[in-house]
C-alpha cells in the first residue's frame, strides 16, 4: 500500500519551486524528465527572449543582463536574471567586454544556481556590445563546469557597426566555442535577405526572432512530444555530443501537393546562416503533419537529407499533429558543418580526397626535351589560387570557422608542390595536377 501512495506521489509532483521561481525537474515513474533552459545573455538576447518566449511552451526562459532597467522590459513569460550590481549598479556594460565577464564571474555561484539539475542550456547572445560579449563566455563556460550540455546561438553586429564591434564580437565566439558542445551563428547583416527596403526596423528584427522562434519550437517539439517514430533527449545528446561544433539548426514548412519537395527546399538553404548541412558529422531531423502523411514524402525527404552527406550519421523521427491538415513541416539539426560547398570547391579544402588518376600514355613517352617546358608551366598551379573569390563568409564568422581550412590549404599547397617535383623526375604527374596545368 505504502509503495502505491510513492506512485501517486510521484505523478502527481511534476515539479516544485526554488526560491528564484525556477522549476526543478522530477522524475515521472522512474522516467528523467529532461530540464531544458534558454538563457539570453545582455540586451540584444533579452528582447530576442522576450518576443519568442511568449511563443513556445514547456520550457524555461530566462534574460540575463546586468541592466535592471533591461530586465524590467521583459515580458512576464521570460524569468529576469540580474547579475553584477556591485561593478555596475544596475547600469549596462558600457560596451566594454570585459566588465560583462567581471560581472558574471563574480556572479559565478548564483549563475550555478541557476544552471542547476538542467540537461541542456541554449545560450543566446547577440555579440559586439559589453555584457553579452563579455558574460556569455563566462556563463558557457560555467555550464561546461557543471556538465551541463550547451548549445550557443549567436548574432554578429551589422557591418555598418564598425570594425571595433566586429573585433568584440570576434574574441566572444573565440572564447565561447571551446567550452560549447555545439554553436550556431546569424550574421545580422543577413536580415537584408528576409526583408525589403520598406521594412521597419522593428518589423526587421521581429522577422529574425520569428525565424529563431519556429528552430527553437521544432527543436523542443521534436524532444517533448511523442511521435510515430520518437527522437528523445538520448537521441539530441548524441547528436550534440562533442566540442565547439558549428551547427545548422533550421525549420521549413511545405503545403499542398508538393510539400515534402517545398520544404526540403527551403530547409537546407537557410537565409540567416552563411553555410549549409554540408560537410555534416550528425544530422537529426524530424517531419511533423496529419495523419495523411505518406510514406514516399517520408522516403523523399530522407533521402535528400542523406544524398546532402552520405557519411553523416542520421537520426530522424515522425510526428503526427491533427491541426496541420494538408500542411508539413521539418526540422532539421546538422551538427559539424563548414562552409558553403562552391567555397569547398573553390579554396580546395579536401583536395587529398581527390583519388590520383594513372597519367596518358602520351605523358608516359614524352621526350626528356619537354621537361623543361614542362617545369616552365610550374607557376601556373597558383592561378587557381588568384581567381575571383566566391562571396566569403563575413570577416568575424570566417575567422572562428575557416581558420583551420586556411591552414589546410597550407598544407595541401606544399604538398601539391612537392608531389609535382617527385612527378617531375619520373614522368608521372598526377591527373589533377594536368588539369590545373590545362586551365
Amino acid at each position: 500500500m505504502k509503495k502505491k501512495v510513492s506512485a501517486k506521489k510521484s505523478r502527481h509532483s511534476r515539479g516544485s519551486s526554488t526560491k528564484s521561481g525556477l522549476s526543478i525537474p522530477k522524475t515521472e515513474d522512474g522516467v528523467h524528465k529532461t530540464k531544458m533552459r534558454i538563457i539570453g545573455v545582455g540586451g540584444g538576447a533579452g528582447s530576442i527572449i522576450s518576443e519568442i518566449s511568449s511563443q513556445l511552451k514547456k520550457i524555461d526562459f530566462v534574460t540575463a543582463n546586468t541592466d535592471l532597467q533591461a530586465l524590467k522590459a521583459i515580458k512576464k513569460k521570460a524569468k529576469i536574471f540580474q547579475f553584477g550590481q556591485n561593478l555596475t549598479h544596475g547600469l549596462g556594460c558600457g560596451m566594454d567586454p570585459k566588465v560583462g565577464q567581471k560581472s558574471a564571474h563574480e556572479a559565478k555561484q548564483k549563475i550555478s544556481q541557476l544552471l542547476k539539475e538542467v540537461d541542456l542550456a541554449i545560450f543566446v547572445a547577440c555579440l559586439g556590445g559589453g555584457t553579452g560579449s563579455g558574460a556569455a563566455p563566462e556563463f558557457i563556460k560555467i555550464a561546461k563546469e557543471l556538465g551541463v550540455m550547451s548549445f550557443g546561438i549567436f548574432t554578429l553586429p551589422f557591418k555598418f557597426e564598425g570594425a571595433k564591434r566586429a573585433q568584440i564580437a570576434r574574441a566572444s565566439l573565440e572564447r565561447a566555442i571551446p567550452n560549447l558542445n555545439a554553436f550556431s551563428v546569424i550574421p545580422n547583416e543577413n536580415i537584408f535577405q528576409i526583408i525589403n527596403k520598406d521594412t521597419p526596423i522593428i518589423d526587421a528584427f521581429s522577422a529574425v526572432n520569428k525565424r529563431l522562434s519556429e528552430n527553437l519550437r521544432g527543436l523542443i517539439e521534436m524532444i517533448y512530444f511523442p511521435g510515430i517514430v520518437n527522437i528523445d533527449f538520448a537521441d539530441l545528446k548524441t547528436i550534440l555530443d562533442g566540442k565547439g561544433k558549428l551547427t545548422y539548426l533550421n525549420t521549413a514548412y511545405g503545403q499542398g501537393e508538393n510539400r515534402a519537395e517545398e520544404s526540403i527546399k527551403e530547409l537546407l538553404s537557410s537565409p540567416l546562416n552563411e553555410y549549409t548541412i554540408d560537410g555534416a558529422e550528425k544530422i537529426v531531423f524530424n517531419i511533423t503533419a496529419s495523419k495523411d502523411l505518406g510514406m514516399m514524402e517520408v522516403e523523399a525527404i530522407s533521402r535528400a537529407i542523406s544524398d546532402f552527406n552520405r557519411r553523416a550519421k542520421i537520426i530522424f523521427g515522425v510526428s503526427q499533429d491533427g491541426s496541420y491538415n494538408d500542411k508539413l513541416r521539418i526540422t532539421l539539426l546538422a551538427v559539424g558543418v563548414g562552409v558553403k560547398q562552391d567555397e569547398r570547391r573553390d579554396n580546395k579544402i579536401k583536395p587529398k580526397q581527390e583519388p590520383k588518376q594513372e597519367p596518358k600514355p602520351e605523358q608516359k613517352t614524352q621526350p626528356k626535351t619537354q621537361l623543361k617546358s614542362k617545369k616552365s608551366k610550374k607557376p601556373t598551379i597558383k592561378k587557381k589560387e588568384k581567381k575571383a573569390p566566391v562571396s566569403n563568409p563575413s570577416p568575424a564568422i570566417a575567422s572562428v570557422f575557416t581558420r583551420k581550412n586556411a591552414l589546410d590549404l597550407k598544407k595541401d599547397t606544399e604538398k601539391t608542390e612537392q608531389e609535382l617535383l617527385e612527378a617531375e623526375e619520373k614522368w608521372n604527374i598526377p591527373a589533377f595536377l594536368r588539369r590545373q596545368n590545362n586551365l
